[in-house]
């Protein structure tokens, strides 16, 4: 809801133009790109990967900023240099956007504006040797800004820690970041750091904290608080962007960061570990990282299952291996556990147990060895529990392919829809896995696919979804490096919002009569007995804002791909009558059945 207040902040300082029909832009932001470098030596791409997953065109305009906030140029497939690039998809394309430099290796942060509604936006970030690829991560998009965040960081020998800040708004912006003892908790070192509008910083957890006794070898949190001056005495501000990247050896995994939670659910679900394989060929390990703010400590059990739903057993930083492991994270600090196995490879998921709704923040790593020789990395967060996805997929033959790892941690068998979508949205073929109770599947979409297994060059997207809630995560293999890949939280063709009429206002009580225009490529927009849409209404005046869930009557668009749907809005909060001629703004967007929410879209109205 952050960015709704957001909104109303601006809307209610703004003049109100009568009869003009607004879609209200969506934007996505990323903390860190890097680009340019020896074309010949070591050198850094960012690939932007969209999909339009809405039922009407849109269009995007990405603009890049570097450390200081000014515009930065870059290449867009090559043309420029230029500092924004505008795009338009229509309904269910998609596109892979490459981001070069001819300089320098110079880092800065993206943002990405959507009319008439956002889209599927994943980044990854390549560092190569000439053409050769080296390492890629993910970068996780952020749709606000967090007021804090904390972070598990890691240094030694080979090992290093970096952290992405952004300021995305138009005044100075102040972020305090804290390292704490390992030993005992308390805050060891401090540095508050000062961003100009739009601007950037990117270090290693060395360069933030040079002068920690052992900074070179340890193993903490790192929190990060938005603060309302250079001082840093009090919390505050407009709240940043942050991600975080981890280098072990050429091998670079992103660290995913959320806002701060006060606390989370008891039990937590990481979707995916791998472990084991033979020591002197391809082998796994899954290292997992706890990291809490709670003072007196948080401590839980880690329960794995294989796909069958089956206890597996796994070796916890060399011990006996053991399908339940308990462990203990002491206050204000990070505890690790390094999963390993025989020289069989197996997979499965993890089920963590906590004592209650505690401050947790959990991750894993993915290690792949050859021998003992690190080949690549890549980190996920827990995954929260969903019951659709969409995953950008990308697949080149013998040189990439994308996996994806489903948990079920309920007791009862789930099955999964997957829809294989093209470049141009059509759908190229369907199929449903079932997982029993407790059950896992971890697959290539080649594999479930394998009709595109050949394919000299794929582009489209996958689109999951079931009844019953279930854990997901996606990662990407270019030739044996991996990168985390984020699921968008919805699905193909949501309904598109074309158009609002109010054709009549009422004051007393206040009520609100619509039209709304829409577009729905799968039509599962109207659902139910008797038929039914789900929608959020809004109406925004300088007397303040009210909104409330409504059901408006769907049988217009029942098995439609298009249609008007009509209804009424009474601000559940206005108890009074409105005064006459007062001038407010509605707004409205809708839920289909499969929960996939539209634009927003609003119109000027008068009372």
């Amino acid at each position: 809801m952050k960015t709704f207040f957001l909104l109303l902040v601006l809307l209610l300082s703004s003049h109100l133009a009568f009869a003009q029909v607004t879609y209200v832009p969506v934007t996505i932001a990323f903390p860190q790109i890097v680009a340019g470098g020896d074309a010949g030596g070591q050198n850094y791409v960012t690939l932007v990967q969209v999909v339009n997953n809405n039922s009407s065109a849109i269009t995007s305009h990405i603009a890049l900023f570097g450390d200081n906030g000014s515009p930065l140029s870059v290449l867009f497939d090559g043309q420029g240099p230029q500092t924004t690039m505008d795009v338009k998809l229509d309904s269910g394309q998609s596109r892979q956007i490459q981001i070069t430099l001819n300089g320098p290796v110079t880092a800065g942060w993206m943002i990405v504006g959507y009319t008439p509604s956002d889209a599927l936006t994943t980044v990854v970030l390549q560092f190569r040797s000439g053409t050769t690829l080296l390492s890629e991560i993910g970068v996780n998009p952020m749709l606000d800004t967090i007021s804090a965040t904390d972070i598990a960081a890691e240094t030694d020998a080979a090992l290093n820690t970096g952290i992405a800040i952004v300021n995305t708004d138009t005044a100075t912006g102040y972020v305090l970041a804290r390292l704490w003892d390992p030993n005992s908790g308390a805050v060891v070192a401090s540095t508050a750091i000062t961003l100009p509008p739009n601007g950037h910083i990117a270090k290693f957890l060395t360069e933030l904290f040079p002068s920690v006794p052992n900074i070179t070898q340890i193993r903490a949190k790192v929190s990060l608080d938005g603060c309302d001056s250079s001082a840093c005495s009090f919390a505050g501000g407009n709240g940043f962007l942050a991600t975080a990247v981890r280098l072990n050896g050429d091998q670079f995994t992103t660290i995913a960061v959320a806002d701060r939670p006060m606390d989370g659910d008891q039990i937590r679900i990481l979707p995916q570990v791998a472990f084991g394989g033979p020591a002197a060929g391809l082998n796994m390990k899954t290292v997992l990282y706890f990291t809490t703010n709670v003072s007196s400590g948080v401590f839980g059990t880690a329960d794995i299952f294989d796909d069958n739903g089956i206890p597996l057993a796994a070796s916890a930083d060399g011990a006996a291996p053991a399908v339940s492991i308990t462990f203990t994270v002491p206050g204000n600090r990070v505890s690790r556990i390094v999963l390993s196995g025989d020289s069989t490879l197996r997979s499965g998921w993890v089920r963590l147990t906590l004592p209650g709704t505690v401050h947790l923040i959990a991750s894993a790593v993915f290690q792949t060895f050859s021998g003992t020789t690190l080949v690549s990395e890549a980190s996920v967060l827990e995954s929260a529990a969903v019951n659709r996805g969409l995953i950008y997929v990308k697949t080149q033959s013998g040189r990439a392919n994308v996996g994806v790892a489903f948990a079920n941690s309920q007791a009862d068998a789930n099955t999964i829809t997957l829809e294989l979508f093209n470049r141009d949205g059509f759908v190229i073929s369907t199929q449903d896995i079932n997982l029993p109770p407790y059950g896992h599947v971890a697959r290539f979409v080649t594999e479930l696919f394998p009709q595109i297994a050949s394919a000299a060059d794929f582009d489209g997207a996958l689109s999951i979804r079931s009844a019953t809630s279930f854990s997901a995560l996606a990662l990407r293999l270019s030739t044996d490096k991996i990168a985390t890949l984020p699921i968008a939280p919805n699905g193909m063709y949501r309904p598109a919002i074309t158009s609002v009429r109010v054709p009549k206002t009422q004051r007393s009580p206040a009520q609100v009569s619509f039209e709304v225009d829409v577009i729905d490529y799968d039509m599962d927009l109207a659902a139910g007995s008797p038929v039914t849409v789900g929608a959020t209404a809004f109406i925004v005046g300088n007397l303040g804002y009210d909104y409330d869930q409504i059901t408006i009557d769907g049988t217009a668009l029942l098995n439609r791909a298009s249609g008007t749907l009509s209804g009424t809005f009474q601000p559940p909060h206005v108890t009074s009558a409105l005064p006459s001629g007062y001038q407010a703004v509605f707004y409205i967007y809708l839920v289909d059945s499969q929960g996939n929410q539209s634009n927003f879209v609003g119109i000027p109205i008068k009372f």
